[in-house]
Parts: C-alpha cells; structure tokens; sequence
C-alpha cells in the first residue's frame, strides 16, 4: 500500500489516503453501503461537530456486514473513509485540493529472521510483518498459524481460556497470531515458549503495553480502532478486555525473548 499519507489520523495499520468522491462512493457501492460520498461527508461533518468519534460513525454507514473481495479492498475503502475524516477535521472539503492517490507498491522485503537485537519490536519490523501478512497467499498464512499454535502451545490454551465477548476474542486472536510472528521474525531462535502460568499471572494487572512495547501498542490500537468500525458490538468495555489481555501477552512475549550475554 502507498506510503503516502492523507491528512486522516494516521498509524502503522491503515493510512488515510483520500481519492476523492468518485473513488470512495464506488467503493462505498462495491461494499454494500448503499450511501455516497457527500452523504458520508455531511454525516462525519455533523459527527464532528457534535464531538462524536469516527469509530462511533463509520459503522452506521453500512446496513450489514461490508463485503471485500480482499483485504486489500478493505484497507483501501478504509483508508479513504479515515483520509475524508481528516480532511473534514483539518478544514478541508470533500472536494478541495488534489486528492491523494492509492498506490500499490511492493511490499518491503522482511529483515533476515532473528536479526533484531535487544527484546524491543521495532516500527518498521512491526509494520514489514504486518504488511507480509496481509499479503501472504491464505495457504502460508495458515502454515504459520499452524507453527504459531505449535510452538506456543500454552499461549494458544490461554487464548482459548480467555473469557472475552466474541468481538474481543476474535480481535485478540488475531493480533496474538501477529504479535508471534512479528516476534518470531525479529528474534528467532532466541524467542522462548510462554508459560501458561506466567499469561495467568500477567492478565490480572498487565503493564501498559505501550511502556513495553510501543511499536507492537500503536498496531494493535489501529487494528483494534478498525475493528470497532467494523463491528460495532467491539464496543469500549470489550475494547478494554481486549487490550488487558494484549498487554498480558506483548509482556509474556518480551519476557520470553533471551537477551545475549
């Protein structure tokens, strides 16, 4: 996906590239959101007006569960929502100024695996797994679930322990599965196995995981922020479960990292 970044509230996960009300009410169409642009803009204009919070509009705007014919699809109807957003809070029109354009590039070849050092996930590291993921064909995405859940057997009967709302349990699902390979990618060999005990111990007062964390907190915030737009029943109670037990497992994880002597 392009680097380049529209004027929306930006992050490692989907960046606010605006194309202009052409672009967005097709794919708004394409998605089954039977509303156009200048619909969608009087209703973020009124939104912000009010004080409302993007992720508490975006849903509205579609009567059932938006269609994508890939995630690509998806990241770029919402990164043109989130551009529209921001250029609405910035003082701009849905029409002023030359839009952004989407541009397709290639993916950043991911660092040799276990190259990092220290026990610290690193922005770019984040953001090169993440991006290898979303593009990764379904079949090597399953095989690295499938090692994921091998290798860290303890973490995955925890996950499957957690008493979280489905919305939640599924958001935390998957961004545990990202968490692992981005740490698995950066320190290799010298990522150890979690214990269940120690997960056990770690939820019932996590530190922030933006103190220990802070590449792997930003990421998890945007997927979790996507979600909610997705899936209104994410709502802030669940939100909060999910990032307790994020912040549980990115300690558990770093913990589980051995330093070199």
């Amino acid at each position: 996906m392009s680097r380049r970044r529209g004027s929306g509230p930006e992050g490692p996960g989907i960046p606010g590239v605006y194309e202009g009300p052409e672009v967005l009410s097709a794919l708004l169409a394409k998605a089954g959101a039977p509303i156009t642009a200048e619909e969608v803009a009087e209703r973020f204009r009124k939104a912000q007006a009010a004080g409302e919070p993007r992720s508490g509009v975006i849903p509205g705007l579609f009567p059932d569960e938006p269609r994508f014919a890939s995630p690509d699809e998806a990241r770029r109807l919402y990164g043109n929502l989130f551009g529209l957003w921001g250029r609405l809070a910035a003082g701009l029109g849905a029409h002023d100024d030359a839009p952004d354009v989407w541009e397709p590039e290639e993916p950043l070849p991911l660092p040799e695996r276990g190259s990092q050092a220290g026990d610290v996930l690193s922005a770019d590291l984040v953001e090169r797994v993440w991006t290898s993921l979303a593009d990764s064909p379904p079949r090597e995405v399953q095989r690295k679930r499938d090692r994921f859940q091998n290798s860290q057997p303890d973490l995955w009967a925890w996950l499957e322990s957690l008493a979280l709302p489905q919305p939640a349990a599924v958001a935390v699902q998957d961004l545990a599965f990202e968490a692992w390979a981005m740490f698995d990618q950066a320190f290799g060999e010298r990522l150890g196995t979690v214990a269940y005990r120690d997960l056990r111990e770690l939820e019932k007062e996590p530190p922030p995981l933006d103190q220990v964390q802070p590449a792997l907190a930003a990421y998890a915030a945007e997927q979790l922020e996507l979600a909610g737009d997705e899936e209104p029943a994410l709502d802030p109670a669940a939100r909060a479960q999910a990032e307790r037990a994020l912040a549980a497992l990115g300690v558990a994880l770093t913990d589980a990292v051995v330093l070199p002597s």
